[in-house]
């Protein structure tokens, strides 16, 4: 989880960071992307912003394009938590029109994903990567990956075609 403390000069540090060229150039991100609402701090980081406690801080663009990657993955594992298709859905675009089917049939338990290697050009990006998943009662299979995304919302959104292109886990 990426915080700030409101404290001090803090937000001398965070003008100058969304003054930054990137952060003009890119939708601001929604507050928070790396904490999904099954995490178990979810409902206490947002009541501590809102208490003006802390502040989300702007990541790079290769820093959200990974982050969103990663939340996708971890939808799968919770995939029956409540707000799970809704996260899914926020990092996603173009989901097939069996969509939530591959959400619902999800026997994820575990993933790692190494070799990330993000490329951004404007509002549009690729990532290519290795994603060991564990799947309940088959055991864990490694997954050679390459994704495309769009900025879309202040989200980084993965092509779910992409996706499901490279992996029978988002059939």
């Amino acid at each position: 989880m990426r915080i700030l403390s409101s404290i001090g000069g803090l937000a001398i540090l965070l003008s100058a960071l969304w003054a930054s060229d990137t952060a003009l150039a890119q939708s601001p991100p929604a507050p928070f992307p790396d904490v999904p609402p099954w995490h178990w701090a979810y409902q206490a980081v947002l009541k501590d912003e809102q208490a003006g406690l802390v502040i989300g801080y702007p990541s790079s663009p290769a820093e959200l394009v990974a982050t969103s990657i990663t939340q996708v993955y971890d939808s799968f594992v919770h995939a029956h938590a409540t707000g799970a298709q809704a996260w899914a859905e926020r990092f996603t675009y173009d989901r097939p029109s069996s969509w939530p089917g591959p959400l619902d049939r999800s026997q994820v338990t575990a993933f790692t994903l190494t070799g990330m290697r993000p490329v951004v050009t404007g509002d549009t990006a690729t990532a290519t990567f290795n994603a060991s998943v564990t799947t309940a009662g088959a055991g864990t299979a490694v997954t050679p990956m390459r994704v495309t995304l769009r900025l879309m919302e202040g989200d980084w959104k993965i092509d779910y075609a992409t996706l499901a292109q490279a992996s029978p886990l988002f059939r």
